[in-house]
């Protein structure tokens, strides 16, 4: 298992790590593991109810039909535009 030091804990965050770890009797750095691990517990959440998400759409569109190479050329381009489009709008 790797070591790391944490360093430049600001005041007020260390205390309220402090007292959450107390509270759930723990050591600060049992707390620090806990709360990066739900962290990233959360994000596989996200991201699993994300692709759960696109399968329901795609099993809900219907019928699947393999693309024709111009009808893929189109789909691609209008991919492109949209990814151009959030990328502008985030700017």
């Amino acid at each position: 298992m790797a070591d790391y030091t944490l360093k430049n804990i600001p005041a007020d965050l260390y205390h309220r790590l402090q007292a959450s770890a107390e509270e759930e009797f723990r050591s600060i750095n049992q707390e620090i593991l806990s709360r990066l691990k739900r962290s990233f517990d959360a994000q596989d959440a996200k991201t699993t109810a994300l692709h759960a998400r696109w399968v329901h759409e795609a099993l809900a569109s219907g019928e699947a039909t393999p693309l024709k190479p111009d009808e893929l050329e189109t789909a691609f381009q209008h991919g492109i535009a949209k990814a151009k489009s959030r990328r502008a709008k985030a700017a």
